[in-house]
């Protein structure tokens, strides 16, 4: 099985880089502005980051357990003054709510964020596991890593590599590719599944006999599309629509949220074809460079685990993701001194309408 090597930019992925060696050189390069960042605030990182994480889990289960009991009542008309659609719909966003937070949640929790805070030993990212999820927090945690090693990097990246989606115009064009991007949308978490297993078992990182993510894939869909639906007797067709509605709705929210952050005319060719280690001031400049910001305001700064300051998490994955909207205008201010292309929008919906146009343009052969 293959290792991520001390040195080499896999196994810098790995960690935050305020957790690397001080860095050598001079003290106003771009590596040691960044790193002198990080490290303050990782110092600032505690108990209302922990909170935070404890207020959300909860928020999320609770949310699950409503549209379970919502799906049913609906269903077998219980109250007759909540009509079976609208007890339908409020179920769906329920579980929408669950399936999308939890998401979140778990992408944090994978890098690390949590790693070493009192009251968060649950969280840590070789233990956790979840139903939210159709694939192994494994399998994210791993691919996810090679990602941040590679970012938008052809063939390097495992999110360069779903078929569904045509990334590169150097990709080969398919028929499905018409619709770039919207055929994956619908089924991303499921896909992905499969397609992170089978780049971890063809790099290397995972044996090929491995099963075990074919197992989880089977939970998931006995736990979400099974075993609710049969409780629900001779309506199981109501809450399986559900059920499948919500799915649909997180899969779209969050790959929203995923190429909003990382899919764009200038983040997905600038450093497309240029594999290879990366060291200090060309390392950060590489990570800045392949990811983009977006503003987001109200709650769904808090729902959004971070992804809307992306460039941030990039360069301190193991930042929780209060901390990342700390450091953003430091980051900012450092990226302006030192020359480097700092990508922000001025909304969510801005940024996506970049990420669409360039998935767009490559939908034609």
């Amino acid at each position: 099985m293959r290792r991520f090597a001390p040195g080499t930019a896999t196994s810098r992925s790995t960690a935050n880089v305020v957790d690397v060696a001080p860095l050598r050189g001079n003290a106003l390069s771009l590596a040691a502005d960044i790193h002198r960042v990080g490290r303050a605030a990782q110092s600032r990182a505690g108990a209302s980051d922990v909170a935070l994480l404890l207020r959300l889990k909860a928020s999320t289960q609770i949310a699950e357990a409503v549209a379970r009991l919502v799906f049913v009542v609906g269903a077998w008309q219980l109250l007759p003054w909540l009509p079976a659609p609208v007890a339908w719909c409020m179920g769906v966003l329920s579980l929408a709510y669950y399936l999308s937070v939890e998401a979140q949640l778990n992408h944090s929790i994978l890098h690390g964020a949590y790693v070493g805070l009192p009251g968060a030993e649950r969280f840590t990212p070789s233990r956790y596991e979840t139903m939210a999820v159709p694939f192994q927090c494994r399998t994210w945690r791993d691919a996810h890593r090679i990602h941040h090693a590679n970012p938008s990097v052809l063939g390097a990246d495992p999110d360069t590599v779903h078929p569904l989606f045509r990334m590169h115009e150097t990709q080969r064009w398919r028929p499905w590719h018409a619709v770039n991007g919207l055929i994956g949308t619908l089924f991303a978490f499921e896909t992905w599944a499969f397609d992170y297993d089978a780049f971890l078992k063809r790099t290397g990182y995972r044996e090929k006999g491995d099963r075990r993510e074919l197992r989880k894939f089977f939970l998931y869909c006995l736990y979400q599309y099974v075993v609710f639906p049969a409780l629900a007797g001779a309506q199981w067709k109501y809450v399986l629509c559900g059920a499948l509605a919500a799915t649909v709705m997180r899969n779209f929210i969050f790959t929203g949220l995923q190429t909003a952050s990382s899919v764009g005319h200038q983040v997905s060719t600038r450093h497309a074809e240029s594999a290879g280690t990366k060291r200090n001031d060309a390392w950060y400049r590489f990570q800045i460079e392949t990811s983009k910001n977006f503003v987001l305001r109200g709650v769904a700064v808090v729902l959004c685990g971070g992804l809307d300051r992306h460039i941030e998490h990039h360069l301190f994955p193991r930042l929780p993701p209060a901390r990342l909207r700390e450091v953003s205008a430091q980051v900012r201010d450092v990226c302006e001194r030192h020359g480097v292309r700092y990508e922000e929008h001025r909304s969510f919906a801005r940024s996506v309408r970049d990420s669409v146009s360039y998935l767009w343009a490559l939908s034609v052969e």
